[in-house]
């Protein structure tokens, strides 16, 4: 680029940029400017509203007497700031790299986890971020309401490797992401 090419480039983003900037006053009985504001925020997201899932006993022992799996779950609110109100969800056990487990101290049985939205139910693989989600959420605590739910299901084989009278724990984690 020769160099009046390039005289001619910057005199037009300078005249371009200039009509966002700031303009001066002038010495009289009165003086006026101009100042642009701009204001931009990053993606944001929250989840709020969780609450310990308890797998009801009785509901066990139906499931275990009947052959069924048994779910439990939990409403909770996600808000996402981006214009299309996306978000993604990681979601991690604290069993071996990052497995959904749930131990008693000597036993390990596994679980699956998945998110349910308006849009349907998605099962969640331990530690690999989701597919998309979108939020109907308009403010970060949900105005009170739920926007998706996290469920549990425990299999019928894994209630049957439960030892009676033993209480089985474990830790799911969440975490949103707005890309």
């Amino acid at each position: 680029m020769t160099f009046s090419k390039s005289l001619a480039c910057l005199a037009l983003f300078a005249s371009t940029a200039s009509a966002y900037a700031a303009t001066q006053g002038t010495p009289g009985p009165t003086s006026s400017g101009t100042v642009t504001i701009n204001a931009t925020v990053t993606p944001e997201v929250s989840i709020s509203n969780l609450n310990d899932i308890t797998f009801d006993t009785t509901v066990l022992r139906t499931a275990l007497n009947t052959g069924q799996d048994s779910v439990a779950g939990d409403n909770v609110c996600v808000w996402s700031n981006n214009p299309d109100r996306s978000y993604f969800i990681t979601a991690t056990g604290d069993g071996a790299a990052n497995a959904f487990t749930l131990n008693d101290g000597t036993r390990t049985i596994p679980y699956s986890a998945s998110w349910a939205t308006v849009g349907g139910e998605v099962a969640l693989t331990a530690g690999q971020k989701s597919s998309k989600f979108t939020s109907n959420a308009t403010g970060p605590n949900c105005g009170g309401s739920v926007s998706a739910a996290i469920n549990i299901t425990l299999t019928n084989a894994a209630i049957a490797a439960m030892e009676a009278t033993t209480t089985y724990a474990g830790v799911l984690t969440l975490l949103v992401s707005p890309t």
